[in-house]
């Protein structure tokens, strides 16, 4: 008798998907094979204790990282006390509303009247409710029991979504008289994030329902984030004049500035070298940059430290120029290149190279969240 209970058990839980969840536990899993098995023991030593020791057994499994298991128990005690027979839930009403039902249907042969319909009753729906956080293989079905399931063309099922109320009738599956079973699986009863509720209804009039609970939507986090330093290099192009400054400056000029442009952070580089006298020979121009793409799931709001810089002056050798502008600014240094001892520079040597400081900008979750 011990061995056929635990095995029962045994099946019950693997079935249930119970071990393969365990598996994922490492944590949790002596605990919980600990628990497990004393309950089989208890059961096999006095079988008439089963739903003491379970409800034991579901208190005990307490964790976070044990409520799989702990579902499951709780599925089992409910299942069970429904397949010990119906009489142990609906016992008063099947014997009461049997007989009425059957001298009424009597009574109306006798007197050659219509002869009343047979009104559904349901005794135990599990699961009461539908919980769509559970994965859809914990919430692919909901087991009723009751009787007066037979031969009930009017007996019908609906599915509430947003408002609309759809027909789903042909997902009931009649196991016997007093069991039928409504198919939540892939080739079931579709349910979304839109979906309210599941309704039986007899005659246009509601039986049952089962709440669909849909997980509560956190809010969307916003956060700050640091873009690393970076240098960014830009030759403007050759605009006039033969193309060497030949010791006449040049005139430099130069803005850097960051900006959101879709759901990236980008850069303007601005440079102008212009000669200070002879023929005006001119490199001017800029060049955008992508600094950083923000992930599918956040959103650029906007940028939080200073996000330009700016330098000027007269070039007046033939070496690189540096301009240290600190930490407070975006632009940390720049280095310019713009005469040169071997001429032909405007368009080809003259350059800025741009030392950038650490960017912060503020992003914002988006999708599975609300405003």
């Amino acid at each position: 008798m011990k061995t056929i209970i635990y095995l029962i058990l045994i099946t019950l839980f693997t079935g249930c998907s119970v071990l393969k969840t365990l598996e994922n536990l490492p944590d949790t899993l002596n605990k919980t094979e600990n628990l497990i098995d004393d309950a089989i023991g208890e059961i096999s030593t006095q079988s008439s204790s089963w739903q003491t020791t379970l409800q034991n057994l579901e208190n005990k499994l307490v964790g976070d990282a044990q409520s799989t298991v702990r579902t499951e128990v709780q599925q089992l005690a409910n299942r069970t006390i429904a397949a010990t027979g119906i009489e142990l839930r609906c016992n008063t009403d099947f014997l009461g509303t049997r007989v009425i039902q059957g001298l009424q249907r009597i009574k109306a042969k006798l007197l050659n009247q219509s002869i009343p319909e047979r009104t559904p009753v349901f005794c135990q729906v599990i699961p009461s409710e539908i919980k769509m956080s559970l994965t859809p293989d914990r919430r692919d079905k909901i087991d009723i029991t009751g009787y007066d399931f037979d031969n009930q063309p009017n007996l019908k099922l609906f599915l509430y979504s947003n408002g609309q109320k759809s027909d789903v009738t042909q997902y009931i599956n009649r196991l016997t008289h007093y069991q039928i079973v409504l198919n939540l699986g892939n080739n079931g009863v579709q349910l979304n994030s839109q979906s309210d509720k599941i309704s039986l209804e007899y005659n246009n009039q509601e039986l049952s329902s089962i709440t669909v609970i849909q997980p509560q939507i956190p809010n969307c986090s916003v956060e700050d984030y640091v873009i690393p330093t970076s240098t960014l290099t830009f030759t403007p192009p050759h605009i006039s004049g033969d193309g060497d400054f030949f010791g006449h400056g040049p005139r430099v000029d130069c803005d850097v500035n960051a900006f959101i442009e879709g759901n990236s952070v980008k850069v303007r580089v601005y440079m102008k070298a212009q000669e200070t006298a002879w023929d005006n020979t001119k490199a001017e121009g800029f060049n955008i940059f992508t600094l950083y793409t923000a992930p599918s799931n956040r959103k650029i709001l906007s940028i939080v430290t200073d996000s330009s810089s700016s330098q000027s002056y007269t070039d007046s050798n033939y070496e690189i120029d540096f301009f240290q502008q600190g930490s407070g600014e975006f632009v940390k240094r720049f280095a310019f290149t713009g005469d040169t001892a071997w001429g032909g520079e405007s368009g080809t040597k003259t350059k800025v190279d741009v030392d950038l400081n650490k960017l912060t900008i503020r992003l914002k979750e988006v999708g599975n969240c609300q405003n």
